[in-house]
């Protein structure tokens, strides 16, 4: 029996604005969901971590609690956020929607307290988890404002403190709820390996001697005719967030050279690998507590990070490096675990997901789709192509770039209406733009449709799509 639906407005009207409702709901189905013995959520959310730097794809980093996890759960391979801007990305990952349906398109928290919180009053996945009966609780970087603005119980913003805080506080809440029966959603949201670089000793010596690959398309600096020259943060590349030159000792400004993108991504890997070992530290934790078999974790990234490529450092563009990340499911009580899923998924799934595997109502609206039925057994594609967009930086308001990707083909449209086309299966370092390629007019013709389909979609009113 298919899962009963709920609108956006019923929510509004009940329980994620209020809880009485839903409440009673639940309430009713309480006998059924206790036997279900409804899983305990953990998400954790890293900052600026593209999908080449996790040792299950790249065996030159150092994550074996990751590798583990991915192993003994789901790998979903091709992983592609919403935007690949921090703040706006992560309202996506609340709302399941993208940033242009939700309004929070930018870097600013204000921004989604303001027109999610405040105008719009989208109902979040932790108010719709909290109206089920969960315990909800964020630590660390949420860059959404005060947690319990939008349905967290428990938890604070560190935004300024270390992960080493926000793991702390994250173990705590799992050591005070293990005699507590009632499930639990616990978001841990990291800055790592978000700049500034600063892993310590420890981490960096386990690539002192290692040998640092560059990617095909690295590049000493962006050429001048490039789309993302526009109103990027050019001293963005090496500098800390107060604007000094950070301790590697880097030039701050764009790479000049393949050493110096060596040295950035060695203490870069060390970051990875010191974020993993947290991640292992909270995994035990579970343990400890006696919850881990009953605990869904799940690890994404708001948004990749450009190391050297395209001569780029820093995210925000529709390349690879940018908007593709690790994404991993891990729960013991899986029957379909060691698994690599293939299909295009967006950390828009994110939402539905989770509601699903809790046994709570999927509001209707939502622009990403349940993963839960791939978690039982092989599906057909899940859909057709895969979109991002990022319209709040990089030039004024409303400009940006959006993105499709299907299985083969990413087709990018900038905010000046240019054209690019990467065969992804021959390039998947995106060197070679092939829009304007005669043998290509078809497949171009097919990705401007699924292009001015997603935007009729999403109500993007900024690009017109462009004429057939």
């Amino acid at each position: 029996m298919a899962r009963k639906r709920v609108t956006r407005g019923d929510f509004l009207r009940t329980a994620c604005l209020g809880g009485a409702a839903l409440a009673v709901s639940c309430a009713a189905g309480g006998e059924s969901l206790r036997r279900r013995r409804r899983p305990n959520i953990v998400v954790v959310l890293s900052d600026d971590h593209g999908y080449r730097s996790v040792g299950y794809t790249n065996p030159a980093v150092k994550t074996p609690n990751l590798d583990r996890l991915g192993g003994e759960g789901v790998i979903f391979e091709r992983a592609y956020v919403a935007t690949p801007i921090c703040a706006a990305s992560r309202a996506s990952l609340m709302t399941g929607l993208f940033p242009q349906q939700h309004g929070a398109v930018a870097l600013d928290a204000s921004e989604f307290q303001r027109s999610v919180v405040e105008e719009k009053r989208l109902p979040t996945l932790a108010q719709l988890l909290a109206g089920a009966g969960y315990d909800t609780a964020l630590w660390g970087k949420s860059h959404l404002g005060p947690p319990r603005g939008y349905g967290f119980a428990e938890g604070e913003e560190l935004k300024d403190l270390t992960d080493d805080q926000t793991f702390a506080s994250a173990a705590q809440f799992i050591e005070r709820r293990k005699s507590n029966p009632a499930p639990f959603f616990l978001w841990v949201a990291a800055r790592q390996p978000h700049i500034p670089l600063n892993p310590g000793p420890e981490w960096i010596d386990l690539y002192r001697d290692a040998e640092i690959p560059i990617d095909p398309n690295f590049r000493e600096s962006p050429p001048r005719e490039s789309v993302y020259n526009q109103g990027l943060p050019g001293e963005h590349y090496y500098r800390d967030s107060e604007g000094r030159d950070n301790y590697l000792g880097l030039p701050a400004g764009p790479p000049r050279s393949k050493e110096q993108i060596r040295e950035f991504t060695r203490a870069y890997y060390a970051v990875v690998s010191r974020l993993d070992h947290q991640i292992g530290e909270l995994v035990e934790q579970l343990e400890r507590a006696g919850v881990y078999r009953n605990t869904v974790l799940l690890y994404l990234s708001d948004n990749g990070y450009h190391l050297g490529n395209h001569g780029l450092g820093n995210k925000i563009t529709m390349h690879e490096e940018s908007v593709r990340v690790p994404m991993l499911l891990h729960w013991p009580r899986l029957k379909r675990r060691g698994v690599r899923i293939p299909a295009l998924v967006s950390s828009l799934d994110l939402f539905p997901t989770l509601l699903d595997l809790a046994g709570a109502p999927v509001p209707e609206g939502l622009s990403g789709l349940s993963l839960a039925p791939a978690l039982r057994g092989p599906v057909r594609p899940l859909r057709d192509y895969v979109a991002s967009e990022c319209v709040g930086v990089g030039g004024a308001r409303g400009t940006g770039h959006r993105m499709v990707r299907t299985e083969r083909w990413k087709y990018i449209l900038t905010g000046v209406n240019e054209e690019l086309l990467f065969d992804e299966h021959a390039d998947p370092f995106e060197m070679v733009n092939v829009a304007g390629a005669d043998a290509n007019r078809a497949i171009l013709q097919q990705m401007r449709g699924h292009m001015r389909d997603w935007m009729v979609r999403v109500g993007d009113t900024h690009l017109p799509p462009p004429d057939a």
